[in-house]
């Protein structure tokens, strides 16, 4: 992970892209941090939360009742913004003072048929999937992504991770090569925006769905519709 001093543009950074990741466990890391977490309800009834970072360490918010109005979803995934506290919480690798909480859009694995979630619908349009990762607990699959578009308010783009049901099934050959690894597909659907130019953003996807497949497995394979090459396919190993 990276050091990452803040100036100016930070806002701009967390809604246009890239970040950078700050790394806890350095002496001399900068007073402001930024990492990618899940936020965690500490119950139904509440809204108190915590964050898990994607080594699986705990970050408490001392100053978490300042975002008493947020409607937070558990699992939710988020960039945190924080300076990191001295003084230790019990049950917690980090004290830390949020300054800001952006959501990451986080979607469930859908499973494309020739009902409701079809070819049509999900759609195929060419998107880049520039890095991506599944966190310690492999709860979540995150990728960093571009795609052109014209990136208005009014002008929504649609992304799945994809459970190819018609996808014709591999030979006997194909099956024996890709049976370490669980083949799944990031799709794009335009929603036929005009690609006026490029833009940057990041998805998490959740991995519940697939738990049970991924006892035995070395990682994912996930088809890519690339922006500038054919189709590719990037494999990304389990922590």
């Amino acid at each position: 992970m990276k050091k990452f001093k803040f100036i100016a543009f930070i806002f701009a950074i967390m809604t246009t892209m890239p970040i950078f990741q700050s790394c806890l466990d350095d002496d001399d890391s900068p007073s402001d941090l930024l990492v990618i977490s899940t936020i965690n309800m500490m119950s139904q009834d509440s809204k108190d939360f915590y964050f898990t970072l994607d080594d699986g360490k705990k970050m408490y918010p001392s100053n978490g009742q300042g975002w008493s109005n947020a409607d937070f979803v558990d699992g939710q995934r988020a960039f945190v913004m924080f300076n990191e506290l001295e003084e230790p919480v019990g049950g917690y690798d980090y004290n830390v003072q949020v300054k800001q909480i952006k959501e990451i859009l986080t979607k469930d694995i859908v499973t494309m048929d020739e009902e409701e979630n079809n070819e049509e619908k999900i759609g195929d349009d060419k998107i880049n999937a520039t890095y991506m990762w599944i966190n310690k607990d492999k709860k979540y699959l995150t990728i960093e992504f571009q795609y052109y578009g014209t990136h208005s308010e009014d002008k929504k783009h649609f992304l799945n991770l994809v459970i190819n049901n018609l996808t014709p099934a591999p030979t006997a050959d194909e099956e024996s090569e890709e049976d370490e690894f669980i083949n799944l597909e990031f799709r794009h659907n335009s929603e036929g925006d005009y690609p006026q130019t490029l833009g940057e953003g990041y998805v998490s996807f959740k991995l519940d769905k697939i738990k049970e497949q991924m006892e035995g497995k070395k990682g994912l394979r996930v088809r890519v519709n690339t922006l500038y090459g054919k189709i590719k396919t990037y494999e990304v190993k389990f922590p």
